[in-house]
């Protein structure tokens, strides 16, 4: 009988239920939470989700952190609108042990012109380059295009 124990199991989610469903997710073998998620800024948030709140995302993410998820976000970022959060994203990856996967919508080389000293970490991550900094916790992708 083979040991399925390792093995990832991700749903893929904007972030909006997720509060409400970590328990049951948990409880049906999900390791992993991907949220898809362009700022972290309230306003900026509200404006580009047609209305919707940013707070339901932040409980969520923090809920599944609890439940022993591991997070993933998914981030679109796009000049003009967001590009200025960057160092945000990369904090959290000092604080907590997330994945950042920034999406090819913007000039990679823009992105990490803000993020010097970010190291390359080799391995097999798939459609991702994955980089982190000797301190962090988290890590910060870009998915290949």
């Amino acid at each position: 009988m083979a040991d399925h124990s390792t093995e990832k199991k991700t749903v893929v989610t904007d972030g909006q239920d997720l509060a409400e469903q970590v328990e049951d997710l948990k409880k049906n073998g999900v390791t992993d939470v991907t949220v898809v998620v362009n700022t972290f800024n309230y306003t900026k948030y509200k404006k580009s989700n047609e209305g919707k709140e940013l707070q339901p995302v932040i409980n969520g993410i923090n809920k599944a952190e609890d439940a022993g998820m591991h997070i993933t976000l998914h981030v679109g970022l796009k000049e003009g609108f967001n590009d200025d959060e960057v160092l945000d994203f990369l904090q959290l990856t000092l604080m907590y042990k997330y994945d950042i996967i920034f999406l090819p919508t913007m000039d990679y080389d823009k992105i990490k012109a803000k993020m010097p000293g970010l190291r390359k970490i080799e391995g097999d991550f798939g459609e991702v380059e994955m980089y982190k900094y000797a301190v962090a916790k988290g890590r910060i992708g870009f998915l290949k295009n």
